[in-house]
């Protein structure tokens, strides 16, 4: 296996060293040296969207919510689900991630992030759930778990507190996707305290093979009369 080839890095404002690297024509992203994310595999980043957009199809002009951009799969697969008249509105928090899908990427990357549907915003997604209100569905693909933060300050996301946050940012009925290396079964139990009907999807990192990753879906309750 050849070794890893540096192509960019980066310092980031709370002072690690995000970095992209290529390796047998995969790339890769790392945090201070750790693997954050790359492109070998990525159905389980798919199939957040997947199964999240599926949820919202029937409204007329679904507002989608995706935090974290990633390599864009979770983005790409929305795009190729959602009607013409759809917005995704896209939370990337390091400036270098949205840079590097539009300069280093292939193409089909690029693509999605000059979709006429596609807002992408470089801010914390909890900033965007003050900011911006009815969203049909809100995916979120910022960390590996709702209890393995890539950012501490992104724990408030998953707290009773964030729940009820996201689900004041939801429209009726309104779908929350959460993508996590690990099930939770903590966090079902607090879904349900904080007002939404949840589920675990298992779903697979590379079409039917390799690690199974668990997708949180879960729907905003009907307020009580």
């Amino acid at each position: 296996m050849r070794p890893f080839e540096t192509l960019d890095s980066t310092r980031t404002p709370d002072g690690t060293i995000l970095s992209l690297h290529r390796r047998d024509g995969d790339y890769f992203i790392h945090l201070d040296g750790e693997e954050l994310m790359s492109t070998r595999r990525t159905g389980s980043e798919s199939a957040l969207a997947a199964l999240a957009c599926q949820e919202v199809l029937e409204r007329k002009n679904p507002r989608i919510l995706i935090g974290g951009l990633g390599f864009g799969y979770t983005l790409r697969a929305a795009l190729e689900i959602l009607p013409f008249r759809a917005e995704v509105v896209v939370a990337e928090i390091y400036p270098s991630v949205v840079e590097w899908n539009r300069e280093r990427l292939e193409l089909m990357h690029r693509r999605a992030l000059e979709d006429k549907r596609v807002l992408i915003r470089n801010a914390n997604v909890w900033d965007l759930l003050e900011e911006i209100r009815a969203f049909d569905a809100i995916l979120l693909d910022v960390d590996n778990g709702p209890s393995a933060w890539c950012l501490s300050s992104n724990g408030r996301l998953y707290d009773r507190e964030g729940l009820r946050k996201i689900r004041a940012a939801l429209t009726p009925q309104g779908v929350l996707a959460v993508w996590s290396a690990y099930t939770d079964a903590a966090f079902v139990k607090r879904l349900g305290k904080s007002g939404f009907t949840a589920r675990i999807e298992r779903v697979r990192d590379h079409q039917r093979k390799g690690a199974q990753h668990t997708i949180f879906l879960a729907q905003k309750k009907p307020e009580k009369s």
